[in-house]
């Protein structure tokens, strides 16, 4: 789940966020990948509730420790190009068919 309002009070742009998806990400997962317009929200340290656009990137493939370590790499590189406070991950077991 990545946020797209940045500290600062600007936004990362559809054009950014492109560019990041096809340098960090598809290289990654090359097989394939769904990414979905969202509206998250969340707790701040104040304790007043956030809301923001977001894109959340819907990625099928083995759980093994590669590609945990790539999803891991894929959070840390945004939040570092993005200035962000946190990117979500979850991780979930699931069958898949195609």
């Amino acid at each position: 789940m990545f946020g797209l309002s940045r500290p600062d009070g600007g936004r990362v742009s559809e054009k950014a966020f492109a560019r990041f998806l096809a340098e960090r990400i598809t290289p990654r997962f090359p097989d394939g990948l769904t990414v979905f317009a969202g509206r998250g929200q969340w707790r701040g340290p104040d304790g007043r509730v956030v809301r923001e656009a977001a894109r959340i990137v819907l990625i099928v493939t083995e759980p093994t420790p590669e590609a945990v370590a790539a999803l891991r790499a894929i959070q840390d590189a945004y939040r570092s190009r993005f200035a962000q406070g946190a990117v979500g991950l979850v991780l979930q077991r699931s069958c898949a068919l195609f």
